[in-house]
């Protein structure tokens, strides 16, 4: 009787240390799997970096282009957007490129549902501050007539602030979540919109009818490894633009005499 619970308890113990030790290569087998995983898909998320830095070596709309990266293969795409579309903070200029038509903007902003670019929502006695009201927008058309520029400038407050600042106070709301709208003609002389805002950062979306010219781009990359494990970038570029600063500037063609 004593060698048969002798035997009984020396298989328990067999059977809870195999146990044990099947556990501990489970585990061992997993955390290399979760590990070659990991590896795997930081060499994915690097090769769509690299399709997307190849994008942009030469931005050029068109089909699906692919490329290897190492032993990992990548997809990327670009499309050209016809409108502008974007946050921007205070005092940093948007501009758009006009297509050289008769035309009509259509210029919204503000998130009316942030509390960020919507403070007060417009009531409770909002001042032409930084950050105490929506931003308003100042805008500056560029154009060419007879061989020189010219700029013609407007000003326009999401809020009413015409009393403060002397700029026009626009009461059309804008479509989803902008709180304003204004449509600005636009000649076949004019070349570039600037817009920049003031007293806050602003969602802002500028479209054109008809039809701007491609004012943004869209790379969209994709990279999938050996093991299938794959990732996806995308992202935005703007057109260049010249930095707000330049809105100061004063141009001539010939020389400046104090």
């Amino acid at each position: 009787m004593k060698k048969g619970q002798a035997a009984l308890i020396v298989l328990l113990v067999v059977a809870v240390a195999l146990g044990f030790g099947l556990s501990i290569i489970s585990q061992t087998t997993t955390d290399i799997r979760i590990s070659q995983q990991e590896q795997e898909a930081a060499r994915a998320f690097n090769a769509a970096e690299a399709g997307i830095e190849e994008a942009l070596k030469e931005i050029k709309v068109g089909p699906t282009v692919e490329i290897d990266v190492g032993d990992v293969k990548v997809e990327y795409t670009v499309i050209g957007e016809n409108s502008l579309v974007g946050v921007f903070k205070e005092n940093e200029a948007a501009q758009v490129v006009l297509g050289g038509v008769d035309s009509t903007l259509t210029i919204e902003w503000v998130d009316k549902n942030s509390e960020l670019e919507n403070p007060g929502g417009c009531t409770g006695g909002v001042k032409a501050e930084s950050e105490q009201t929506a931003a308003s927008l100042l805008i500056s058309v560029i154009s060419v007539v007879g061989g020189s520029n010219q700029i013609r400038r407007e000003g326009w407050n999401a809020c009413e602030l015409e009393a403060d600042n002397g700029m026009t106070d626009v009461r059309d709301s804008g479509s989803g979540t902008f709180l304003r709208s204004y449509d600005l003609a636009i000649n076949a002389n004019d070349s570039l919109v600037r817009i920049r805002p003031v007293y806050n950062q602003t969602s802002l979306r500028v479209t054109g009818s008809p039809a701007l010219p491609v004012q943004s781009y869209v790379i969209d990359s994709k990279a999938q490894a050996l093991t299938l494990e794959s990732k996806a970038i995308e992202v935005t570029r703007t057109e260049p633009a010249t930095p707000a600063i330049f809105d100061y500037v004063l141009f001539s063609g010939t020389d400046i005499i104090k």
